[in-house]
C-alpha cells in the first residue's frame, strides 16, 4: 500500500497551530489529490517541542510520508528533525542560529496566542544548542528568504544552508509575503 503525503507546518516561537502561514497552506491544498496538511500548537520549551514533534511524525508516519514545513524558530525545530528523522524539509524565513538569537528574551514570557507563560533560562537556551545541527544535508531543504525578513537576518540562513535550493525573494517580510505562489514549488521539493 502506497502511504499518502502530509506536509506538517511547524510554526515559529509564541505563534501556534491556527498561524496565518498554516491556514494559508491548508486552505490552497484543500482536496488536493496527494499532499494533506497538518499543524500543531507547540510547548514552549525546546525539549518539549521536539519529543512533541518527534512523537507526533512518528505516529503519522505509520500512514504518511511526513514533510516539514518551518517557519522562523519552527525551521530551526525541523532541521534537527529532517536530520535525525530523515525527512525532506521546506524552510520559511528560518531561525538559524537560534540559541543566539535569546539572550534579550529571558525571564518571563507569555504566547499571546495561546495565554501561556513560560520562563526563557539559560536551560532554555542550552536545549537549543543541543539540538544545533552543524552541517545541514543540503538536498533535504528548499530554503524560502525574504531579503524584507524585519526579524531575522536571511543572510545568515543563505549561508547556513549554502547548496540547498533556495528562493530569496526581494522585499517582503518575517511573515513571508506571497507564500501561495511558492506552494508549486513546495510540493515539487516533497515529490
Amino acid at each position: 500500500m502506497n502511504k499518502k503525503d502530509l506536509i506538517l507546518y511547524v510554526h515559529g516561537w509564541n505563534s501556534h497551530a491556527n498561524a496565518r502561514k498554516a491556514k494559508l497552506i491548508e486552505s490552497e491544498l484543500k482536496n488536493h489529490e496527494v499532499f494533506e496538511t497538518s499543524s500543531i500548537t507547540l510547548r514552549n520549551h525546546p525539549r518539549e517541542v521536539i519529543k512533541q514533534l518527534t512523537k507526533y511524525i512518528s505516529e503519522k508516519q505509520k500512514e504518511y510520508n511526513v514533510h516539514l514545513v518551518g517557519s522562523s524558530l519552527g525551521g530551526y525545530y525541523s532541521v534537527f528533525l529532517a536530520e535525525t528523522l530523515n525527512l525532506k524539509a521546506t524552510m520559511i524565513n528560518p531561525a538559524v542560529w537560534a540559541y543566539k538569537i535569546f539572550e534579550n528574551d529571558r525571564g518571563e514570557n507569555e504566547n499571546p496566542n495561546t495565554g501561556e507563560k513560560y520562563f526563557i533560562d539559560q536551560d532554555w537556551v542550552d536545549s537549543l544548542e543541543e539540538i544545533f545541527v552543524e552541517n545541514p544535508t543540503p538536498n533535504r531543504y528548499l530554503v524560502l528568504l525574504q531579503t524584507g525578513d524585519e526579524t531575522l537576518d536571511y543572510k545568515y540562513a543563505e549561508k547556513y544552508f549554502f547548496g540547498s535550493t533556495m528562493v530569496i525573494d526581494e522585499g517582503g517580510s518575517h511573515s513571508f509575503d506571497g507564500l501561495e505562489q511558492k506552494i508549486p514549488q513546495i510540493l515539487l521539493h516533497f515529490s
